[in-house]
């Protein structure tokens, strides 16, 4: 259901190159590079109607990235992510996957793995190359976003984060520290409050669907036989469409 555009960072030539619909060889931060790659192909990238932009150290197959396709147009997410398995790294324990659960529309999503409708890529693809490391996206996003619009958490597709967080990096060249980002990131918008720690910023399920559990197909067939009666009986107390409750005609 998918193509695949491959940013390759890496220094063997063309390597993965015949695995991916579209390709590219650069060096380059995720999220500047994304912001360059939509821009020079947006003609391209506009017309498919979702768009994932994960990190490169998740475990996922073509069948669940399927699935999280079949999730965001189902239920006309703007942006969305996959739940995380319990043995991933992570940041935020909100975004665990939640169990016998399909899917938690929220407030939120990181800025690991999120994926956009069309339009809200639209709406949002200016962003991406505000932030060097991406860190405070995940709070603007939200806030630029309609009231219409749905962000989703999809506890019925779970990837795998394999690796620590974090690094050397910032400890030794603390002017690179992605705060600064989320500082410069709140100033260019300072009608809008993206601070992390604002109330109103914390991480909300507005709606949760949860799988109704069938333990056996015996426990399956009376769940079934139970909703057929009982809907049967409460349809008769419904008067039905096109139809008169005073004549009956």
């Amino acid at each position: 259901m998918f193509d695949t555009f491959l940013s390759y960072f890496g220094d063997e030539p063309a390597k993965y190159r015949e695995q991916a619909t579209y390709y590219e060889q650069v060096k380059g931060g995720k999220w500047p590079e994304i912001g360059r790659i939509v821009d020079q192909n947006w003609d391209v990238i506009s017309q498919y109607q979702a768009v994932w932009f994960p990190d490169d150290d998740l475990l996922i197959n073509a069948h669940d990235i399927n699935r999280l396709f079949s999730f965001m147009l189902a239920f006309d997410l703007s942006l969305a992510q996959p739940a995380l398995t319990m043995n991933s790294y992570f940041s935020h324990s909100s975004l665990l996957v939640q169990p016998h659960t399909a899917l938690r529309i929220t407030n939120f999503v990181e800025v690991m793995a999120p994926v956009f409708s069309a339009k809200a890529l639209s709406a949002l693809r200016h962003s991406f190359k505000q932030s060097p490391s991406g860190w405070g996206l995940d709070n603007l996003w939200p806030n630029l976003l309609g009231k219409d619009d749905t962000i989703a958490v999809i506890d019925a597709v779970a990837v795998v984060h394999t690796r620590p967080l974090g690094g050397e990096l910032y400890k030794k060249n603390p002017e690179l520290h992605p705060e600064n980002d989320v500082r410069k990131l709140a100033e260019l918008y300072p009608e809008l409050d993206i601070n992390r720690r604002s109330f109103k910023n914390k991480f909300r399920v507005f709606a949760q669907l949860r799988y109704a559990m069938a333990s056996s197909t015996l426990t399956a067939f009376i769940k079934g036989k139970k909703q057929r009666i009982l809907g049967k009986k409460r349809s008769k107390k419904i008067t039905k469409y096109g139809v008169s409750p005073k004549t009956g005609v």
